[in-house]
C-alpha cells in the first residue's frame, strides 16, 4: 500500500493560510489599515466598491517602502517588525506576522504602489493569485497605496459565503469604527462607490472622536473612568445604567492599543453591570487597558484579535471592580432612579381596525376563552379539548403572515408622521437601513437619508405604534447586518418580516380582553392553524379530551 500523505503545493498551502487571515473584505481593510498605522500614517483613506467585493483600496501618507522592501512585503513571513523569537514578548506594532499582504495577494488581484520621502520615484508591484506579474518605477506621492480587486476570484467557494453588499459594507464600517476609536490622532476617510460615507479629521479630544463615530447622543450618556494599576492603566468611557442596547456591539475593548475580542473582559463588563441594567441588555463601554507587554500573548490567532493574559483572573477583577466603582458611586446625573425607563418600548395590542367587526367575533370552531395564565398564556376550551397558546408567539405568527402576504405589492397599514422623526445612528446602522430602504418600504417602514448619521422616519407599520424609534431601528440594523447572500432580496425580506413581527407582537405579562383573545385565535384558524412562531418555537399545545381522560384514568 503506497504512501497517502503528500506535501501540499505552495499555491494550495498559501490559499489555506490566507483563509485563516482573510475571511471577507473587512479582513482586507483591517490588515491594510494596521499596516498603514504601523507605517506612521496620519491620514488613511479607504475606498471600496460593492461592499469591497469588487474593489478595495487603502491609501496612507506613512513612510512608504523602497523597492526591495516592497517586493519582500508580499513574501510570506517577511516583516520589518520582528527580528527574532525574543521580539514576540515585546511586540508593540499592530502587525508582526508577515502574513497580511501575502495572504491578500494569494486570493485576489493586488496592486501595491509606494514611495519613501527620500526617493524621487516610487515602486509599483502587480500581483495576481500570489504571483508577481509586474514591477515598475512610477511617479506617486509619498506613502503607500494598496488596491485589491476581485477578492476570492480563485476561491469561488469562499465567494459564495460572502454576505450582500450592505452586509459586507457594515463589516467594513465596523472595522474602521474600531480603529478610529483608539487612534484618534489619525484621520480616517471611507468612500463607498465613490460616495464619501465619513471623513474623520485627526483629533486629540477622545470624546470628540466618540461623538463623530458613534453619534452625538451617546456623549451625554457615557462617563469617563481612569485608574492606574500595577504596570499600566485602565481607562475609557462607560454608559450610565439608563442607556443600554439590545446587543453587545457597543462594547469596544482595547489592550495596548489593539482591538480585541475577549470573553474574559466581556464577562467582567457584564458582571459589573449585572445589578444595574435588565438581563439581555448591554451597556456601551469603550475600554482602553494598558498592561506590561510581558503580561499578554498577542500571538494566539492569525487575525491577532484574540490574546491570552498571563494573569487572567487579576485582569477580570480589575475591569469588573473599576466599572462597579463608577456605577456604584456615579455623578448625580448618572444615578438610576427608582423607576428607570429603559429604551425598550412595549408595544400595546388592540384589535386591528381592519378586522371584520361582526356583532360577535366568530371562531371557525366553537372555542371558548377559558382564561389567561400569568398574563402570558391564553387558555381555550372547545369540542376538541383544551388549547394553551403563548400569546406573543401566536400574535407574532399572525403579524408575520400578514406582512408576507403584503410583500408582492399590497399596501401595509401605515401610521404616517406629520413631521418626520429624525433618528441619529452610527454610520454602519444608517447605511444598512438606507441600503434596504425599498424592502423596508414594502412592509410599511418609510425611511430616508437625513444627514451623515441620521435617517428620517416618515411612516411606520400601524402595529408598531408605541415603539421607541431609536431602539427599533438600532435593533433592525443589527438584524440586517447578519443578512447572508442566500437568495438576496427574498432572504432579507424574510428577516425583516420576522424581526418586525416579533417587535410588534403583544408581549408576555399583559392581560388581554376576551375580544382580543377571540380575534387572535380566529385569525390563527383562518391561517390554517400554524403550530410555530416565525423563529420555530411552538405557539400552542392541544390536550384532547381523550388524553386528559387517559391521564386521570377515566377511560
Amino acid at each position: 500500500m503506497g504512501a497517502k500523505i503528500r506535501i501540499l503545493s505552495p499555491d494550495v498551502a498559501g490559499k489555506i493560510a490566507a483563509g485563516e487571515v482573510i475571511e471577507r473584505p473587512a479582513s482586507v481593510v483591517k490588515e491594510l489599515i494596521e499596516n498603514s498605522l504601523d507605517a506612521g500614517g496620519r491620514t488613511i483613506t479607504v475606498e471600496v466598491e460593492e461592499g469591497g467585493k469588487r474593489r478595495i483600496a487603502v491609501l496612507d501618507d506613512g513612510e512608504g517602502m523602497v523597492k526591495e522592501d516592497a517586493l519582500l512585503a508580499i513574501e510570506r513571513h517577511a516583516t520589518s517588525k520582528l527580528s527574532d523569537e525574543g521580539g514576540l514578548a515585546s511586540v508593540t506594532t499592530l502587525g508582526f506576522r508577515g502574513e497580511a499582504l501575502p495572504s491578500i495577494a494569494a486570493v485576489s488581484r493586488l496592486r501595491l504602489t509606494t514611495r519613501t520621502r527620500s526617493e524621487l520615484a516610487g515602486t509599483q508591484v502587480v500581483v495576481e493569485g500570489g504571483q508577481v506579474r509586474e514591477v515598475e518605477d512610477i511617479g506617486t506621492p509619498p506613502g503607500t497605496r494598496v488596491e485589491v480587486t476581485d477578492l476570492f476570484y480563485n476561491l469561488p467557494a469562499r465567494q459564495k459565503f460572502l454576505r450582500g453588499v450592505q452586509g459586507e459594507l457594515a463589516h467594513i464600517i465596523e472595522v474602521i469604527t474600531r480603529m478610529a476609536l483608539v487612534h484618534t490622532a489619525v484621520g480616517f476617510v471611507l468612500k463607498h462607490n465613490k460616495r464619501v460615507l465619513f471623513n474623520l479629521p485627526p483629533t486629540e479630544d477622545e470624546l470628540s472622536r466618540i461623538r463623530a463615530v458613534l453619534g452625538k447622543e451617546i456623549t451625554s450618556q457615557v462617563r469617563r473612568f481612569d485608574r492606574p494599576h500595577a504596570g499600566g492603566t485602565i481607562r475609557g468611557w462607560a454608559s450610565i445604567p439608563t442607556y443600554c442596547r439590545g446587543s453587545s456591539k457597543g462594547i469596544y475593548i482595547y489592550v495596548n492599543g489593539r482591538y480585541i475580542r475577549d470573553k474574559l473582559i466581556s464577562h467582567a463588563v457584564s458582571e459589573a453591570y449585572r445589578r444595574f441594567i435588565p438581563s439581555k441588555m448591554y451597556p456601551v463601554v469603550i475600554l482602553y487597558l494598558s498592561i506590561p507587554l510581558a503580561e499578554v500573548d498577542v500571538n494566539v490567532h492569525p487575525t491577532k484579535m484574540e490574546i491570552r493574559f498571563r494573569r487572567g483572573e487579576e485582569i477580570h477583577h480589575l475591569v469588573s471592580d473599576t466599572l462597579k466603582g463608577i456605577l456604584s458611586h456615579p455623578p448625580e446625573e448618572m444615578r438610576a432612579h427608582e423607576a428607570v425607563e429603559i429604551r425598550e418600548a412595549v408595544a400595546s395590542y388592540s384589535v386591528p381596525s381592519n378586522f371584520p367587526r361582526d356583532a360577535e367575533p366568530r371562531l371557525l370552531t366553537p372555542w371558548r376563552v377559558a382564561g389567561q395564565l400569568k398574563g402570558t398564556y391564553v387558555v381555550m376550551e372547545g369540542d376538541e379539548g383544551v388549547m394553551v397558546f403563548d400569546q406573543h408567539a401566536l400574535h407574532e405568527r399572525i403579524l408575520y403572515e400578514h406582512l408576507k402576504t403584503k410583500l408582492p405589492g399590497k399596501k401595509v397599514a401605515q401610521q404616517p408622521f406629520l413631521i418626520p422623526q429624525p433618528i441619529e445612528m452610527t454610520r454602519e446602522e444608517k447605511e444598512l437601513l438606507i441600503g434596504y430602504r425599498a424592502e423596508l418600504a414594502a412592509i410599511g417602514l418609510d425611511v430616508e437619508e437625513f444627514g451623515e448619521r441620521t435617517v428620517a422616519v416618515h411612516a411606520i407599520p400601524s402595529f408598531l405604534q408605541g415603539e421607541d424609534m431609536h431602539t427599533l431601528l438600532q435593533a433592525l440594523s443589527e438584524t440586517l447586518a447578519d443578512h447572508g447572500t442566500g437568495s438576496a432580496v427574498e432572504d432579507v425580506r424574510e428577516r425583516i418580516c420576522v424581526f418586525l413581527a416579533c417587535r410588534g407582537a403583544i408581549k408576555a405579562n399583559r392581560r388581554l380582553q376576551e375580544e382580543e383573545v377571540r380575534s387572535l385565535v380566529q385569525e390563527w384558524e383562518e391561517l390554517a392553524r400554524p403550530t410555530t412562531c416565525p423563529h420555530g418555537r411552538p405557539l400552542m399545545v392541544l390536550w384532547r379530551w381523550q388524553e386528559l381522560a387517559g391521564w386521570f384514568k377515566r377511560d
